[in-house]
């Protein structure tokens, strides 16, 4: 009885020491999971903003607005300076350009710098028969847009905006392995999208024969 008590002890205290190995590592690869997911929805509602901003271009509304709009659901409330990770990581990069500004920070596939200030978050939308959009005006201040293809371009048959969003990572450890830069001191990952929308307007159908006009219906008394 009494080595079987001692088997058990030995048994017990080899499972908690396999235990205190394997948990961290386990650990980390469950936040890693957790937080790659969030990152695919904020993806994905990046893209539906970047078409919802192409949208707006092509109606002459405000494309910026549209996006925020959309990103305002999955807006981080960290604000502050901008600055790049100071560590290598899986994220996507960001680095520091020096331009008319000063030190600035650039995303790759975005055509312009983000300057390093601190900025005032903006109001929230007002959308009219629902109120106020509840973050979204942080979500203006994390969300940029470019108009790569103007509405009044009479060359092209399409609008195109880019959009581009700091996504804040909220997830413990993993969240500065997978960041791109930092906003206020907080991991953030830029996301970007493009997104195109048709020009209803432009003649697709160019050297074919017009639908023939439909002629005036005819009143009673002039048949």
């Amino acid at each position: 009885m009494k080595k079987l008590l001692q088997r058990l002890k030995a048994s017990d205290a080899q499972a908690l020491a396999e235990f205190a190995v394997v948990f961290p590592v386990q650990l980390l690869i469950t936040l890693g999971i957790i937080q790659y997911a969030l990152i695919v929805v904020a993806r994905d509602v990046v893209n539906y903003s970047a078409h919802m901003a192409a949208r707006a271009e092509l109606v002459a509304e405000d494309p910026h607005r549209a996006a925020a709009m959309i990103c305002s659901p999955i807006t981080g409330i960290s604000k502050g300076s901008r600055e790049v990770r100071l560590e290598p990581g899986f994220g996507g990069t960001a680095y520091e350009k020096e331009d008319k500004y000063g030190d600035s920070i650039s995303f790759p596939n975005w055509p312009g710098p983000l300057q390093s200030v601190a900025e005032t978050t903006p109001d929230d939308i007002m959308l009219p028969g629902w109120g106020r959009l509840e973050n979204s005006g942080m979500a203006l201040l994390k969300t940029h847009t470019h108009v790569n293809v103007p509405r009044d371009d009479q060359d092209a048959d399409f609008v195109e905006v880019q959009v581009l969003h700091e996504y804040e990572l909220t997830i413990p450890a993993v969240n500065w392995v997978l960041s791109s830069h930092r906003v206020g001191g907080h991991p953030h990952l830029g996301i970007v999208r493009t997104a195109r929308a048709p020009k209803p307007w432009v003649n697709d159908d160019a050297g074919k024969d017009p639908h023939p006009p439909i002629p005036d219906m005819k009143t009673e008394d002039e048949q």
